[in-house]
Parts: C-alpha cells; structure tokens; sequence
C-alpha cells in the first residue's frame, strides 16, 4: 500500500465525494484511487514549466489534462500553493526485476515519487510471470532491457554465483547463462541465439563491455571470472539486429576506450559514466576524450551518469574520492557544454533517483532546475516517447507529485511529496 497520503492537504470535494477502491492483485502495490472516470479540478498550485513555478489551474479529464474546464466537477483539489512536478524517472535500476522485489519496492517508488522506472539487466523469461502487475494507473510504469549479452565468463555471472553461494545453493554457471543473460562469445552465438533473443520483441536490449582493451589480461586472471564482458567487435552486428527489430541498445562500460568503442559501434545509450576505477587502470583512464564526446554528440548517444553509484565504491576505496569525483565532474562538464543528451538514472538497489539527483547536484556542473528537468521530462520522455507525459500541456498525462516547498531551492524537498495522481488517478492510503 502507498505509504504517504492526502490527509494533510486540506482537500476540498465539490460535488461527488471521493471515493476509493484498491487493488486485490497478489504481488501488485495495493492503492486506493478515485474513479478512473473521476473529473479533477487541480486549483492553487504552482507548476513546472521546465524552468520555474507558476501558478495555473488545470483539470482532469480521461486521465488527461486540461485547462478547459468541464462542465461537471467531481472532486476539487486545492493544491494551497505547493509546488508540483511532473512525475520523477529512473533510467537505471535493477529492483524490480524478479517477482519478490517487484513486490518489495515498487509501491516504494510510488511513496517516493517516482512513477518511471527502466530495469536495465532483466530477461523475459523471469519477468513474464509479474509484468502485468506493473504499469497503469496507480502502478510504476517500467521500461525492461528484456535481455542482456556478456561473455559466457562475464558479468553478471559473478553476482549470480555470489548470490547463489550466499543462499546456500549450488554454484552453477550452467543455471545462469543463456538463462538470466545470454552468453555471446562469437558472431556465431549471436546468429545461433538471437531468434530467441528476439521472440520477446524487446524495446531494450543490454550490453556487457568490460575493459574491452585488456580482455586477454582478464582472461589470465581466474579472479575475473564472471566479471568480464563481451567483445566489443561483436557490437556492430549486435547494435544492427537490434535496431532492425525496434530495439535500443544499453551499453554497460568500465573505461574511457570502453565508450568510445560502444559509441563507435552505434549503441543508443552509455548506461554508466565509469564511476569506479577498474583493477589496473587510474582515474585517467575514465577520462573521455574530446573525440569520444564529439562522436557521441554527432550520433545522438544517450548517457546515464550514475554519479550516485559511487558509494559503492568509495565506501572500501575512500582514498580515491578526490581523483574519481574530479574526472567525473570534468567528464559532465563537457559533456554537457557539447549537448550530449543525459538521463537521470541512480543504479541504486537500497536508493533512488533522488539520490543520483543530489549527487549530480554536488558535481556542481548542474543547477537545480536543471536538474528536475532532467529528472521529470527529458527522462521519462525518452523512456516512452510513445507518451505524452513529463509536461503539463493540453492532452498530457495528469501525472504529478506535488511538494510543500521549491525544489529549486532545497533538493531535499523531493523526500516528502505530499500528493501524487497518476494517469487522473489518486494515490493514496
């Protein structure tokens, strides 16, 4: 059930009384909601415009917006001067990707906001079983990379056999390649593999590369079992089936000369800003070269920064904070100042975009309402640019979250939304 709730915001009901049900689905985030049928009358706030706030009005109608306003009102919402978003997005994440955590956190990104998610390491076979309970009215809409290519000695095996180890299982490769990510080692996998590859009709598919440049190293050193990638010569071929079928491709990098080969080879989105440093290499070696940005900035290539992943690692290596925080800042700086697009997208299983917005904050390449624009148009458009939502126009989406203070002022104020509607519908208790 949603853990945050309206009681607090002095909703004002004209006509019919508000009236809830919730969902009985097993496993899905139970939310009372209004009529999907209800008209809404959004009064007093002030609204994004990508830029700032202003005061408007706008109603509900269908689920879309509207500044028409209908000739019969069902339910009256005085927003009393709060500041209201458009919904966040959360272009990297790995929890909602099996039946337990689906269950487990995505009522969790409803309370926190956050109505657009892309889980960028799934496999149709093990999400087929809870996808319906997510998306819609009153559900996180998600965006699944259904299927992820790596080595058949690559990462993610590693955190598989970990995790297997860990439960007390037998430690089998056999249970978890071409199972929960396919194993392509040469042009011949992939021709071999790929039918099925396709059979889901994947809108997004990922890719390991993992310090392309040293793989015959990696490969020397049984300690990198499971930890390595594909070749990045296999890209090419990889980037063409996929697009010839309408997919995107997402590139997962250890280093500078790893994103420069996958925006070589055409992937569609780098899905990390190397935000550790690798065994082996320095913080030099995360540094992009001008080249790379430029050829990224000409095809259109898509970056997910993940600075807030670097808890991670910084947690065991506190020594390199300076030196990795300083290349990253570098990195951001100009990429932005050459307009290479970027997504809002954390890589946190125990956090939140709103941590990756804080932690892009703290780079100080970024303003705040940069920021938020980011994090509540650019994002979810290109997740679903089938859509129309990120925006308060005439026939978008009424998605949003509303705050009792600015954002622009205090990022923190993005922890304690006070009202959310998505798709027309009331989130509540």
């Amino acid at each position: 059930m949603i853990r945050f709730a309206v009681p607090c915001l002095a909703l004002l009901f004209a006509s019919t009384p508000l009236t809830a049900g919730s969902s009985e689905i097993t496993g899905a985030p139970r939310v009372a909601v209004a009529s999907p049928k209800t008209v809404l009358a959004l009064e007093g706030g002030r609204w994004f415009d990508g830029d700032g706030f202003v005061e408007d009005t706008w109603y509900s109608v269908d689920g879309l917006m509207t500044r028409k306003r209908p000739t019969q009102i069902d339910v009256r919402i005085d927003l009393k001067g709060r500041y209201v978003l458009p919904p966040l997005a959360d272009a990297h994440n790995h929890n909602l990707q099996n039946a337990w955590s689906a269950a487990t956190f995505a009522d969790d990104y409803l309370r926190r906001g956050i109505f657009y998610s892309a889980q960028l390491a799934a496999n149709a076979d093990e999400i087929s079983g809870h996808r319906g309970l997510l998306g819609g009215p009153g559900r996180v809409d998600v965006l699944w990379a259904e299927a992820t290519l790596s080595s058949s000695d690559g990462h993610p095996l590693g955190l598989a056999l970990a995790g297997a180890r860990q439960a007390g299982m037998p430690e089998k490769p056999e249970d978890f390649i071409d199972k929960a990510f396919w194993a392509i080692d040469t042009h011949t996998d992939l021709a071999t593999k790929w039918p099925k590859i396709a059979e889901s009709q994947p809108k997004l598919i990922k890719v390991i590369v993992v310090d392309d440049a040293h793989a015959a190293a990696q490969r020397k050193d049984p300690s990198s079992y499971g930890q390595r990638g594909m070749s990045a010569a296999l890209l090419p071929e990889v980037v063409k089936r996929a697009h010839a079928i309408g997919a995107r491709v997402a590139a997962h990098v250890d280093s500078a000369d790893d994103i420069a080969r996958v925006v070589a080879a055409g992937v569609d989105i780098v899905a990390h800003l190397n935000t550790r440093i690798p065994s082996g290499l320095s913080a030099a070696d995360l540094r992009l070269s001008n080249e790379t940005i430029a050829d990224m900035k000409r095809r259109g290539t898509v970056v997910i920064p993940t600075v807030a992943v670097t808890r991670y690692y910084l947690k065991a290596h506190p020594e390199d904070r300076v030196a990795l925080m300083a290349v990253i800042g570098d990195n951001l700086a100009r990429l932005k100042a050459a307009g290479v697009p970027m997504l809002t997208g954390s890589d946190l299983f125990d956090g939140s975009v709103v941590d990756e917005i804080e932690a892009m904050n703290a780079t100080k390449v970024f303003g705040t309402g940069e920021l938020l624009r980011l994090a509540t148009k650019i994002t979810p458009q290109a997740m679903f640019p089938e859509r129309r939502i990120g925006i308060f126009a005439e026939g978008a989406e009424t998605s949003l979250v509303a705050y009792d203070a600015d954002p622009t002022h205090d990022l923190a104020v993005l922890r304690a939304p006070r009202l959310a509607i998505k798709q027309g519908e009331i989130l509540a208790r």
